[in-house]
């Protein structure tokens, strides 16, 4: 069998009008370092994971971006970021993963927090 892994390099597209709104989250909320270009945000998640948020009037609305894939986030103190997300105005989304805090950042990425050690292996049926 082949091996496979995700590389570092992802992409999204985000209305410009968000603009302001995801640079402010990822940098200020998650502590992100957030390059700025032109036209592209380039957010790095840890130092060997990045998304590259493209913006463009295109782009899905959050309501569709919520049928699309998650992320998840592994921290230190979920229960202290989530407080932190919750501050800052996001909302959880009701997910049937009842263990976990699952969100929509601004730019309409869902991503679900967890613990760096913690064993989310097995999927619960």
């Amino acid at each position: 069998m082949t091996n496979i892994m995700l590389g570092e390099n992802s992409k999204s597209a985000a209305r410009v009008s968000q603009r302001k709104r995801i640079q402010e989250f990822y940098r200020d909320v998650l502590g992100c370092k957030v390059v700025v270009k032109e036209g592209v945000d380039i957010v790095w998640l840890g130092d060997n994971f990045h998304i590259g948020y493209r913006y463009e009037e295109s782009a899905l609305t959050d309501e569709e971006m919520l049928k699309s894939i998650w992320l998840e986030l592994r921290v230190g103190d979920p229960e202290g970021l989530k407080k932190k997300i919750l501050d800052f105005g996001i909302v959880e989304i009701d997910f049937w993963d009842k263990e976990h805090f699952y969100f929509q950042a601004p730019g309409g990425q869902v991503f679900r927090l967890v613990g760096l050690t913690e064993d989310v292996s097995g999927w619960k049926s």
